[in-house]
C-alpha cells in the first residue's frame, strides 16, 4: 500500500511539473511561429490549466476504468469550489471581475445545463462525447476571444524568449510525454489503492485523485491570493471547471460509454449543483460590493469535508 500512495504522490508532482512544463513552451512557440492569439489562448484557457485532470480520465476510460475518470471530473469540479476557492477565501476576500461575470460564469452555467440533459438518461455515450467536445472547443474559441486582446500576452522574460524553434519544440515534446507517463503513474496506484482498500475507482476519482489533479488550481489560487490578486482565483476556479465539464467528461466518453450509478445522482452530481449555485448567488449577492467576503471560505472547507465524509461512511 505504502509503494503504491508513494508513486500516486510522484505521479501528482510530475503531473504538476509537466502541465507547466507543456504549456509555457507551448506559448513561446506559438509566439515565435507568429502562431494566432486565439490559438494561444486556447492552449492557456484548456489544455495549460486542466490537462492534469484530462489525461488522467482519458487514461483511465482508455485502461477500462471510467468511474475513475468521471469521479475525476466531477471531484474536481467540487473541490475546486468548496476546498480551492474556500482557501483562498481564507487567505483574502476574492473581488468580483465584472467581466467574469458576463461572459465566463454565463458559459460554465450553458456547459452545466449541457451536461445535466446529456446524462438523463443515466449513461455517458460516444454521441454524448461528441457533443461535449464541440462544445468545448466552441467555448475554448469564445473564452480567447472575451480574454486575449492585442498585446495582451507577454512573455515574462528576455531569456525565455531568446530559445530557439527547436529548445521550445524539445520542452513541449517533453512536457507531453512527461503527461502521459505521470497520469498513467496517477491511474495506475490511484487503481491499486481502491483495490487494496476494496472501494470503488468512482470514489478513488471522487477524492485521492480530484483532489490531486486539483492542486495547480490550489497552487495557483493561493499564490494570486498572497500576491493580493485574488480576483484572479474565481476566474482560474470557472475556467477550470468549465473545461472538467465538457472537456474531461467528453473525452473519457469518447473513449468509452459509461453507466452512471444512482450515487453519482443521489450524492456527487447534486453537490456539484449545490455548489456551483450558492458560488453563483454569492456572485450575484456581493456584485456591488465587488468581492466575496472571507467569513464564506470556511462554511465552503466545511462543505467540503462533510461531503468527503458522506462519501467515506456511504463506502463503509
Amino acid at each position: 500500500m505504502l509503494i503504491y500512495i508513494a508513486a500516486l504522490g510522484i505521479g501528482f508532482l510530475l503531473l504538476m511539473w509537466s502541465a507547466n512544463t507543456f504549456a509555457d513552451n507551448a506559448l513561446l512557440l506559438g509566439q515565435h511561429l507568429n502562431i494566432s492569439k486565439i490559438l494561444i489562448g486556447i492552449i492557456i484557457l484548456g489544455f495549460g490549466t486542466s490537462a492534469p485532470e484530462l489525461l488522467v480520465s482519458a487514461i483511465s476510460a482508455w485502461q477500462g476504468n471510467p468511474g475513475l475518470a468521471i469521479g475525476n471530473a466531477l471531484g474536481s469540479n467540487i473541490t475546486n469550489i468548496l476546498l480551492v476557492l474556500g482557501t483562498t477565501l481564507c487567505i483574502l476576500a476574492v473581488k468580483i471581475d465584472i467581466k467574469l461575470i458576463r461572459n465566463n460564469f454565463l458559459l460554465l452555467l450553458g456547459a452545466t445545463v449541457l451536461f445535466s440533459l446529456l446524462i438523463l438518461d443515466r449513461e455517458l455515450h460516444f454521441i454524448d462525447g461528441v457533443i461535449l467536445f464541440s462544445a468545448l472547443l466552441i467555448t475554448l474559441y469564445l473564452l480567447s476571444r472575451f480574454e486575449i486582446q492585442p498585446n495582451e500576452i507577454t512573455i515574462e522574460s528576455q531569456s525565455t524568449s531568446n530559445k530557439s524553434v527547436a529548445i521550445l519544440v524539445g520542452g513541449v515534446l517533453i512536457g507531453l510525454v512527461a503527461l502521459l507517463v505521470s497520469s498513467k503513474i496517477v491511474v495506475w496506484s490511484a487503481t491499486e489503492i481502491a483495490q487494496q482498500l476494496g472501494v470503488s475507482d468512482l470514489i478513488i476519482g471522487l477524492t485521492v485523485v480530484a483532489l490531486g489533479t486539483s492542486l495547480p488550481e490550489l497552487a495557483t489560487c493561493v499564490a494570486s491570493a498572497m500576491k493580493k490578486h485574488s480576483e484572479l482565483a474565481l476566474g482560474n476556479i470557472v475556467g477550470s471547471n468549465i473545461f472538467n465539464t465538457l472537456g474531461v467528461t467528453g473525452t473519457a466518453s469518447l473513449i468509452a460509454s459509461y453507466k452512471l450509478p444512482n450515487q453519482v445522482f443521489s450524492r456527487d452530481y447534486p453537490v456539484m449543483l449545490i455548489a456551483t449555485g450558492v458560488l453563483f448567488l454569492l456572485v450575484m449577492i456581493f456584485l456591488r460590493k465587488k468581492f466575496i467576503p472571507r467569513s464564506f471560505g470556511l462554511v465552503f472547507i466545511v462543505g467540503y469535508v462533510i461531503y468527503i465524509y458522506l462519501i467515506y461512511i456511504q463506502a463503509r
